[in-house]
């Protein structure tokens, strides 16, 4: 029962991440302009619910039309990125 346990707390660490304040996910929903969920939401792990996937294409789209394809993909990799203001981020993202 405690191995369970321990496998269940293990594989909630990752989305217990993103459940803390992010000051970079700050940041990086002020440079693209969209809110702080919706940034959590394409950095981390996908679902299946359609609503879910119509707002994270709209999403994406937004994110690299304002970053670019080379630093979105950079940061769907996990390096750091460097905004336009000069702020240099890195974000923990989930695997996909």
């Amino acid at each position: 029962m405690k191995t369970r346990l321990a496998l269940c707390t293990l594989a909630l660490l990752p989305s217990l991440a993103w459940a803390g304040h992010n000051p970079d996910v700050d940041r990086l929903a002020r440079e693209t302009g969209l809110t702080c969920a919706e940034v959590q939401m394409v950095l981390g792990a996908r679902t299946i619910w359609p609503e879910y996937m119509t707002s994270y294409a709209r999403s994406e789209r937004r994110m690299e039309a304002v970053l670019g394809a080379e630093r979105l993909r950079d940061l769907m990799a996990g390096r750091p990125i460097r905004l336009d203001d000069g702020t240099r981020i890195a974000l923990a993202v989930a695997v996909r």
